[in-house]
């Protein structure tokens, strides 16, 4: 036991005559603990870094998705100024296709009724009746319809 303490005096150049057998030992327990705190640090600010690098990354791709969508909607629904008829059908067609002529519409706030109008027996006003089948769907199956059909023309 004896020469493998020499052999760590040694090995690390401390002077036996200067320093214990406790307080090398109590220095490598320091040591031991300092560095495993140190990698564990080390991993941590790893991993958020890696987080802060992902979440940068999507929110990029997000943004550069949404300009391309927005030039793509651009583009198919811009007409030339220049009265250039040429392509006018084809991107028609692809509107028409890709659901971009159909862009949702906020619908309006229904408005606060007057109390003469409360005062008035329901019976008066004229019933309307809507269609059933009135989904964009339809209708624009019918404009491919008629667009096809001009173009067979």
């Amino acid at each position: 036991m004896e020469t493998l303490y020499q052999n760590l005096l040694e090995y690390f150049a401390i002077d036996p005559k200067k320093t214990s057998v406790e307080e090398l030992f109590t220095d490598l327990s320091n040591f031991r603990c300092m560095f495993l705190q140190a990698v564990k640090e080390n991993q941590k600010q790893k991993e958020s870094e890696e987080k802060e690098r992902r979440a940068r990354v999507a929110k990029e791709k997000a943004e550069r998705e949404k300009q391309e969508r927005q030039q793509k909607k651009r583009r198919l629904l811009e007409v030339n100024a220049e009265n250039d008829e040429t392509g006018v059908m084809d991107s028609l067609l692809e509107a028409l296709q890709s659901g971009a002529a159909f862009r949702e519409r906020r619908k309006r706030a229904p408005r606060p009724r007057d109390n003469l109008q409360q005062m008035i027996s329901p019976g008066s006003f004229r019933q309307v009746l809507r269609p059933i089948n009135h989904g964009k769907e339809k209708h624009a199956q019918l404009c491919l319809f008629i667009l096809k059909s001009s173009l067979m023309q």
